[in-house]
């Protein structure tokens, strides 16, 4: 069963919140107070994403795989409370975000649906890289992996260069750690994504 696989496919990454604050001057009184000039609130927007993946099968149930994950998410931040009484706004960054990771898959032959539909679980880390607008700042961080889904066989066959070949579909819950932020915490957001696999 030790063979090569690589996986090409996309989804969508889920948005989640960076952090705010309040932008503060010294007031001019007495006692030492701030004096708020206006609030920022901070999120990354759901975005399209597309991976490539290369998988060694060292067993039937047992896989490890790397790959790299790509996608141009928008940062939003929205500033309220304006001091002098201006409206609302949202200003707009757009990130090139990359994500290389590792994970180990365990496939759930138990579970099989017939005999091409096998669900499966999966769980690892990586290096996160990201680039703000214009390239000018680069930024790194982690993100921890574990979820699952279910790859479906459309060719299988025991000899040959393509020995099989078919459709995957995966469900990730993520937790990011450093990068783009604004407050020191874990940022936690779903991934989901569908791809074509090819087995040598």
């Amino acid at each position: 069963m030790r063979r090569l696989e690589v996986d090409v496919g996309g989804g969508l990454t889920g948005g989640g919140g960076l952090g705010g604050g309040d932008a503060n001057l010294r007031a001019n009184a007495q006692a030492r107070e701030a004096f708020r000039l206006f609030a920022a609130d901070s999120e990354f927007a759901r975005a399209p994403a597309v991976h490539a993946r290369a998988a060694f099968a060292f067993t039937r149930r047992f896989t490890v795989e790397g790959g790299v994950t790509w996608s141009r998410p928008e940062i939003r931040t929205s500033i309220t409370a304006d001091a002098e009484g201006a409206a609302p706004v949202t200003s707009v960054e757009r990130v090139d975000q990359y994500v290389f990771d590792a994970s180990v898959v365990m496939m759930l032959d138990a579970f099989r649906l017939g005999t091409r539909l096998v669900p499966f679980v999966a769980g690892g880390g990586g290096y996160l890289r990201q680039l703000h607008e214009g390239q000018t700042v680069i930024e790194h961080g982690q993100v921890y992996h574990a979820g699952g889904g279910v790859k479906y066989w459309l060719l299988a066959r025991p000899g040959g260069f393509l020995r099989s070949a078919g459709l995957r579909g995966d469900v990730r819950a993520q937790v990011a750690r450093g990068g783009i932020t604004f407050e020191d915490r874990p940022r936690p957001h779903v991934a989901i994504s569908g791809s074509l696999f090819f087995g040598f």
